[in-house]
């Protein structure tokens, strides 16, 4: 049996597309004996990671549930960090949907032109992700559901097996029965809740996953991803939910 030890889960940004209520986005950093790995990586995740006190260069992995900018849009800058400030020479492992590669590469590009065409001091590895297909990584069994999120075609519930504990993330999804299993005898579900009593089309909201909480075969329950009629019930609300900032022993 796989000996149990402790992994901190960092709460980076835990913000809508929007900033709402001054909050980062979506990006959630997971240290454990072998390494250190992110759950997605939005726009302003450097920035985050500064604030937190959490050296980029030492990240192994980061695994992104879908290409949109609050989730996947920080990683030029994590990649301009390690070439000009922090000197990397880490591997860094990239994982996310088909087309990941390709985005990031064209975002560095419009962003900083040229750069690419310079040398890296680091390795930069993409692998993808596939439902059913677990990916071997620093330790870490990383593996994905289908979610439902507006037009993407592939937008992922992701779930972590390392150092014998389980962090389960919906990234971004209305409601899905793939949540079941997503969470299925995790210690941690990371659940998107951006409305409280008003379901929005693409996302979650705080009254159905109430009603789905004893369903759903999890230790903890924790919301990120609030929108203003969420954040305007902090301190009101029966599930626990996340702040930025916020550190968590699993």
């Amino acid at each position: 049996m796989e000996e149990r030890t402790s992994v901190s889960l960092c709460c980076v940004g835990t913000g809508d597309a929007f900033g709402s209520g001054g909050r980062l986005n979506s990006c959630f950093h997971l240290s454990f004996p072998a390494g250190q790995l992110l759950l997605d990586c939005g726009c302003s995740s450097l920035i985050g990671l500064q604030r937190c006190g959490i050296a980029p260069a030492e990240i192994d992995t980061v695994v992104i549930s879908h290409l949109h900018g609050d989730h996947f849009g920080g990683i030029p800058y994590l990649l301009l960090e390690g070439k000009y400030v922090s000197l990397r020479t880490r591997p860094l492992t990239l994982i996310g949907p088909p087309g990941l590669q390709q985005r990031v590469e064209a975002a560095v590009e419009i962003l900083y032109p040229g750069v690419l065409g310079k040398e890296f001091n680091f390795p930069i590895e993409y692998q993808l992700l596939e439902p059913k297909k677990i990916l071997q990584v620093n330790s870490a069994a990383i593996g994905c559901f289908q979610v439902k999120h507006g037009s993407c075609q592939h937008a992922y519930g992701l779930r972590v097996e390392v150092a014998g504990k389980v962090i389960s993330y919906t990234g971004d999804t209305e409601w899905t029965d793939n949540l079941f299993p997503l969470a299925q005898g995790s210690d941690v579900l990371i659940a998107e809740c951006v409305a409280y009593d008003q379901p929005v089309p693409s996302h979650l909201d705080y009254l159905t996953l109430l009603q789905k909480r004893e369903q759903l075969d999890c230790q903890r329950l924790l919301l990120t991803h609030m929108g203003p009629a969420m954040l305007a019930q902090i301190g009101q609300l029966e599930l626990e939910t996340l702040a930025d900032g916020d550190i968590i022993l699993i």
